[in-house]
């Protein structure tokens, strides 16, 4: 354990914490930002443009997973700035771009090479299977219930790996932004730490992902209305969850 400037104890690797972490570090989330909700509100709709706007762009559009955490390091440095001094400030949401820019574009390209990589997988595991379909119906007729039952499954295990990568490209960068903006980590170092701190909490953490799914689909049933609060919402759990799990007061 380290104690830091502020005198809290940061604990490298992070700790564990029981199940019911997982629900709360949603509501310490809504409590955070309650008090400032129209600027977080604001917050969530500035981002999202941005990010229509690259979508839009050919070429820069494919690398958003590349730049999402640069912005996440803004996010943590607003959280970290509300915590300290009660404002938000939204002019640190580009605040990545000055500072660890290198550190928080390698997370991102760490995370850009799973999405490939599990991209990969889906179609190596699940194209074998469409196209063993496609060449039962080209030589005799409809595909046998056998052949398409085989199949079926063959799809479900490409899904079934995809989200296995995905999740671990999750585990090795969820973390990393905020511990290379608080604590200047190099990134090799904040990326191995992440993955050891979701290693410890995997239910918490399976938990926090399920209740917060349930939430943004919800949220999103009136005309999507929902999300002004629920996207800023889901932002400051990057902070949440991080304190929660390196921080000892």
């Amino acid at each position: 354990m380290v104690l830091d400037k502020a005198g809290e104890t940061f604990i490298p690797g992070g700790q564990a914490v029981p199940a019911g972490e997982g629900v709360n570090w949603i509501t310490q989330a809504w409590n955070f930002m309650k008090p400032k909700l129209g600027m977080w509100v604001v917050l969530g709709i500035v981002l999202f443009v941005i990010l229509m706007i690259i979508s839009f762009i050919p070429f820069l559009n494919i690398l958003t997973a590349v730049i999402m955490p640069i912005f996440v390091g803004g996010i943590i440095a607003i959280c970290e700035k509300q915590r300290m001094t009660g404002e938000v400030d939204l002019g640190l949401l580009f605040s990545g771009f000055q500072k660890n820019l290198g550190s928080l574009l390698g997370v991102g390209a760490i995370m850009f090479g799973i999405m490939i990589l599990a991209i990969i997988v889906m179609f190596v595991v699940g194209g074998s299977a469409m196209l063993a379909m496609a060449v039962g119906s080209q030589a005799g007729g409809d595909p046998s219930m056998a052949m398409a039952g085989a199949s079926g499954g063959m799809m479900f295990l490409a899904f079934l790996l995809m989200m296995v990568i995905y999740l671990v490209g999750y585990a090795l960068t969820w973390f990393a932004p905020a511990l290379i903006v608080v604590h200047n980590l190099p990134l090799g170092q904040a990326v191995s730490m992440s993955l050891s701190a979701v290693k410890k909490n995997i239910v918490p953490g399976l938990l926090f992902f399920l209740v917060m799914g349930i939430i943004m689909f919800v949220s999103a049933l009136p005309f999507g209305l929902g999300l002004l609060i629920t996207m800023p919402l889901f932002l400051v759990t990057y902070y949440t969850t991080y304190r929660s799990l390196f921080i000892a007061k």
